[in-house]
């Protein structure tokens, strides 16, 4: 009896890869089938630089409604009137991506506006973006060199749009095995909600740790926005912008 639940259980644990793998390399709905935008979610990214706003990147991912990925030439999407390269990329265990792309699309009205015209020729507003507005890193007052024994801090002002600070730090590690070899190592990144202007300050006790010791520290001053999305879209749509600038500081 033992011996029968045991090889149930691995034909059950079987059964389940199976079909996990069926619906993973199962296909999209058919171009064909989305007649309206009521059959779609969308996700819209767009990457906008902070000291030039035709410097972008806009992305565009769409979804049927179980949730896989689609995309086809038939299916347009444009950017303020600038059509967007519709793209397949191939991932591991045959998975694809499907990804509507264009890049150095000039703001509209301070905004992104975006289209799109399904299979069967309907055209509908998609989402609107607002675009980030300038702000300069020599703002940022800050030391590139700093040492160890001693709190480190660093004052911004006049950033437009900037709300969120990343923070992140790149540690050197000793192990007792392999005592001649320097190893780095990323680690995860601190959000912090800021403003435009104010400072920020590193106790020296957050430096390092026992077999770790601080190399490079990362400020990321970013400007997060989220836009609009045509409201009949599926439930999970979303729009948003973001950009950044980027100190990196030594630590000896």
């Amino acid at each position: 009896m033992k011996t029968h639940g045991y090889v149930k259980t691995k034909l059950c644990l079987l059964l389940c890869c199976i079909s996990f793998l069926i619906n993973s390399c199962s296909e999209p709905a058919p171009a064909s089938q989305i007649k309206d935008i009521s059959d779609i979610k969308a996700e819209i990214e767009v990457f906008q630089s902070l000291t030039d706003e035709n410097d972008n990147t806009v992305s565009v991912i769409l979804y049927d409604k179980k949730g896989k990925e689609f995309g086809n030439d038939s299916v347009k999407i444009s950017v303020n009137g600038k059509k967007a390269e519709y793209r397949i990329m191939q991932q591991l265990y045959y998975s694809k991506n499907y990804d509507y792309r264009t890049e150095d699309v000039p703001p509209k009205n301070g905004s992104y506006e975006l289209q799109i015209q399904l299979a069967n020729g309907k055209k509908f507003f998609l989402g609107n973006i607002p675009s980030l507005k300038h702000s300069s890193s020599r703002n940022i007052i800050y030391k590139e060199e700093a040492p160890l024994n001693q709190d480190y801090s660093i004052q911004w002002s006049g950033l437009q749009d900037v709300n969120v600070l990343y923070l992140s730090r790149s540690v050197k590690v000793h192990t007792k095995e392999e005592n001649n070899i320097e190893t780095f190592v990323e680690q995860a990144a601190d959000t912090i909600k800021i403003g435009p202007a104010g400072s920020y300050t590193v106790k020296k006790e957050n430096f390092s740790k026992p077999g770790e010791r601080l190399s490079i520290m990362s400020f990321e001053f970013t400007a997060e926005k989220t836009g609009t999305v045509n409201p009949k879209l599926l439930k999970g749509s979303s729009s948003k912008i973001s950009g950044y600038h980027e100190e990196r500081v030594n630590f000896k």
